[in-house]
């Protein structure tokens, strides 16, 4: 099984809305059922865990930055260190796994960690409450990188990226955007590289943002009477591979894949004379904005 070509279409079967282009026959039904709570169940389950999470903060030049990741993680025996003094009350969320937020700062191009806040939930009061971890307590899960009253993240060498303003982009995990953002690259806590960057959106059309299901029929309407596979059904899905911006919002290089490559090749010349899509400018590149990573379907009937 590769690509979309086991079940891409979906037909009307009687009662049965959706029905694989395979031959299933007498127990497609009760297949098809239980597959799709399967799916659903898969769903629910990805979205539990696939919460965007909570950021760290850090100061630069007196400016607050969120820092977009937990460098703190990055040693996994300093963190085991550090789970080991958190708060046996600690209150965890979807958004925050670890229960707590760390506060960072550079000056004069050292990398420090100033402080940890955790929260917990106080049964006398019914509110969460905040605290800090006691300095002593954090200078000694971390003492071999101490550096007179401060700790300097001598552990972390890599990139950090943070980011203030107007989040233009968020997924899961730490996987967001903002408009202003500082890829920041240390080597043993020191800093020995920065780029600067000013992210924003290029309006156009997404799939996402169509009006209703006819809307890609209308934009991009295909020769449907090559494809007899198609008699009789409500539509297909299909998804792209490659997919290339430019800053007009055109894609200047494509690759659709669906059940029929003929019909992919058909759906990527209109895709590509379409203009503009809309298109996000992150970091430096231009990224097709709700292509890639998404299967889209493709409605026939109105």
């Amino acid at each position: 099984m590769s690509g979309l070509n086991s079940a891409t279409i979906f037909k009307v079967n009687g009662e049965q809305d959706i029905s694989f282009s395979l031959p299933i026959y007498k127990y497609e039904f009760k297949i098809m059922k239980r597959f799709f709570l399967f799916i659903q169940f898969l769903l629910l389950t990805i979205a539990a865990s696939a919460t965007a999470q909570a950021p760290d903060f850090i100061y630069i030049d007196g400016m607050r930055w969120e820092l977009i990741g937990r460098p703190v993680c990055a040693n996994s025996k300093l963190y085991r260190q550090l789970e080991a003094v958190l708060p046996t009350k600690l209150s965890t969320t979807s958004a925050n796994w670890d229960g707590f937020t760390a506060y960072w700062s550079i000056k004069q191009d050292v990398l420090y960690l100033d402080s940890i806040r955790c929260e917990y939930y106080d049964i006398r009061t019914g509110q969460d409450v905040g605290e800090c971890i006691p300095a002593d307590t954090l200078f000694h899960v971390f003492k071999k990188y101490v550096a007179g009253e401060n700790i300097v993240a001598g552990w972390l060498t890599g990139k950090i990226r943070v980011g203030k303003g107007e989040i233009i982009y968020c997924d899961y995990g730490f996987q967001r955007n903002y408009e202003e953002e500082q890829v920041i690259s240390i080597k043993k806590g020191r800093v020995i590289g920065k780029k600067e960057y000013h992210n924003y959106v290029i309006d156009g059309f997404s799939f996402g943002n169509a009006r209703d299901k006819s809307e890609l029929r209308k934009l991009f309407p295909i020769h449907i009477e090559n494809y007899p596979e198609l008699a009789n059904a409500r539509g297909f899905y299909f998804s792209f591979r490659k997919a290339h911006v430019d800053s007009e919002g055109r894609l200047v290089k494509c690759k659709v894949e669906t059940f029929n490559p003929r019909l992919a090749a058909e759906l990527a010349q209109l895709f590509k004379a379409y203009h503009p899509w809309k298109v996000w400018y992150v970091n430096g590149e231009y990224r097709a904005y709700g292509m890639l990573g998404w299967i889209i379907p493709y409605f026939l009937d109105k």
